[in-house]
């Protein structure tokens, strides 16, 4: 017999996905004949499938270790997050630096250029390990509990963009990051990004293009008339201020839909290429700055949750040399 005590995180989470994600490698039907059977409990009692789970609840499993081990994959921090054990000093870590803004049921965080949301491979270690492990550290969670329930980053940003990046701590703060991220309208996007680009931009305002993307090459394309399989986009661009010298804007950039790539692409195929972007940029424009940059100048600085709840991350180092600026302070914003 083994034991779930429900934890804050899983508090909201029903019955039957709790075990479907404990039984993973069991098909749905085998969570409803031992529900059925009470070979599963809740509190000691036969539970209906679709019955709430909440913090503190006990839900018993009265099946035997080889039944268990057949059908469940025993998910631990070490093997998720324990990856290139000997360049640990490297990896990307939660500190007083980096988080933004924490509560119970979720975090924010100033992630760094060069470091990945989620992993694409087993080797990789990202903000949502950083995540896991920080929370392993502090004791809000369990080697255990990760077993029914895992902390996940809520918004995606490319490995070379900086800034604002949201994750869930429980399943509420998962469900409230979703809906939140998913609220959007006219009157104001939840995403404010900085970028500089080359050339003087003077295309202020709502830009409405069609959007498709190559999965196969990772890369997305652009136009003002329709495209087979295409989709709409809309982006708010606002030029802060121009360094004559470099031939360099700041602008502000404002998601309302979010595609992948879109503020890169839309910029390009506006004629005014972000700085350092390899994919979406121009190249020769940038050997031709110094500092080289070393990676796109794109950072998502602002996040809107609610009236109430909005959230400034300060631009990094690696922007400064590009204009005459620092953090967010003394920019009109």
């Amino acid at each position: 017999m083994r034991e779930i005590i429900i934890s804050k995180s899983e508090d909201g989470e029903k019955l039957k996905k709790l075990c479907f994600k404990y039984f993973d490698k069991a098909p749905q039907s085998f969570t409803y004949k031992m529900l059925r059977k009470k070979n599963i409990t809740l509190n000691g009692r036969k539970a209906d499938a679709d019955a709430v789970l909440h913090t503190g609840d006990s839900v018993k499993l009265f099946l035997s270790d080889e039944t268990i081990e057949l059908f469940h994959t025993e998910r631990s921090a070490k093997k998720t997050s324990d990856i290139n054990t000997s360049n640990n000093s490297k990896r990307f870590q939660l500190n007083n630096d980096n988080i933004v803004y924490e509560c119970d049921d979720y975090i924010i965080i100033n992630k760094p250029a060069g470091v990945l949301s989620q992993k694409s491979s087993n080797d990789d270690y990202s903000v949502n390990e950083a995540v896991i492990d920080y929370m392993l550290s502090k004791g809000e969670i369990t080697e255990e509990s990760l077993n029914v329930f895992r902390p996940s980053v809520c918004n995606r940003l490319d490995r070379n963009t900086s800034g604002i990046i949201t994750a869930g701590k429980t399943l509420k703060g998962l469900r409230y990051l979703s809906d939140s991220l998913g609220a959007k309208s006219d009157s104001g996007a939840d995403k404010k990004y900085l970028t500089i680009v080359h050339g003087e931009y003077k295309k202020n305002g709502i830009i409405e293009l069609y959007y498709k993307k190559d999965e196969a090459l990772n890369k997305a394309v652009v136009s003002d008339t329709n495209m087979t399989d295409a989709v709409k986009i809309k982006t708010g661009f606002r030029c802060i201020s121009y360094n004559i010298s470099k031939d360099l804007s700041l602008v502000e950039c404002t998601l309302y839909t979010g595609k992948s790539h879109q503020i890169r692409v839309t910029l390009e195929y506006l004629g005014f290429p972000v700085v350092g972007d390899i994919k979406y940029g121009n190249r020769l424009q940038d050997r031709r700055l110094s500092p080289r940059p070393k990676r796109q100048m794109l950072h998502a600085y602002k996040l809107r949750l609610s009236d109430t709840e909005q959230f400034t991350a300060y631009v990094p180092e690696d922007m400064y040399g590009y204009m005459e600026f620092k953090g967010t302070q003394g920019l009109n914003l």
